[in-house]
């Protein structure tokens, strides 16, 4: 079962390798220590109470609960694949009491850091950064984009983002054309950067250290800077989540919590 799982999250949900890896990881430890528990025990069989009895083993082992939680969402949703394929079999983790975990505020970045770090580089890194502060895209999409996936005209550009779903983004005309403008005789189908993601998060870190002492340099929290940007603008958790891609409103939501909470207690913004 589990493989096919696998296959499923691959190619139908467009899980990256390393996600994927982890989901195996995840699921393969709760099989593993189920069989040792319960011989010849089926997916099928597992109840809530094996479930419960898990979570203490895990916490006994001394893991933290947010990889408990990890482990646990893992195996909840191998059961809802169970559940779309028609198996009839319930979800032992519906109603299990996962640990409660303090909600950690985003990593950002000055807005200013990020505009002069956008300003120090040239050809391809600066364009990288133009992209990722003015969208908040994720990286992987950003280096995913094609030459076609750019419409100077129309200020739009087109992401391909988690799961095989796209989304529209619209910038102001001049943004894109002092950064992209060659593009417009490129291929369409030619990718914009040649960029692994290794060597893209290396040239990002690169260009922002120089600058600022923050601990996070990641293009991850460049992503985080937008959003949180958007929710001190005002915007709501349907826009954050339809601009960055979040396939959740809570995730959108969550910029705004902290937003809220920040006005609230030091009247400081990005």
């Amino acid at each position: 079962m589990i493989p096919e799982f696998l296959t499923y999250l691959r190619s139908v949900r467009g899980y990256s390798p390393n996600t994927v890896r982890s989901y195996e990881k995840d699921l393969r430890s709760f099989s593993l220590w189920a069989s040792y528990n319960y011989p010849g025990i089926s997916w099928s069989k597992v109840t809530r109470d094996i479930i419960d009895k898990y979570i203490i083993y895990l916490d006994e082992q001394g893991k933290k609960p947010t990889t408990s939680n990890r482990k646990i969402s893992a195996i909840s949703s191998l059961y809802m694949y169970f559940q779309r394929q028609g198996y009839g079999v319930a979800n032992p983790c519906k109603f299990e009491s996962r640990k409660k975990i303090a909600q950690k505020v985003p990593n950002t970045i000055p807005i200013a850091i990020l505009q002069q770090a956008h300003y120090n580089s040239k050809g391809q890194l600066k364009a990288l950064i133009g992209i990722l502060i003015t969208t908040g895209m994720r990286i992987q999409e950003a280096l995913d984009l094609t030459c076609g996936d750019i419409d100077f005209k129309e200020g739009r550009i087109k992401i391909h983002g988690k799961g095989l779903k796209e989304r529209v983004v619209y910038v102001d005309g001049y943004t894109l054309e002092k950064d992209l403008l060659w593009l417009k005789k490129t291929n369409p189908e030619t990718h914009i950067f040649n960029y692994t993601q290794r060597q893209a998060r290396y040239e990002i870190y690169t260009a922002l250290k120089p600058l600022t002492n923050s601990p996070q340099l990641s293009p991850h929290a460049i992503r985080h800077t937008i959003a949180t940007i958007m929710a001190n603008n005002g915007e709501n958790a349907t826009t954050i989540a339809k601009v960055l891609g979040h396939n959740r409103l809570e995730t959108s939501q969550k910029y705004i919590d902290f937003s809220q909470v920040e006005k609230a207690t030091t009247g400081i913004t990005l």
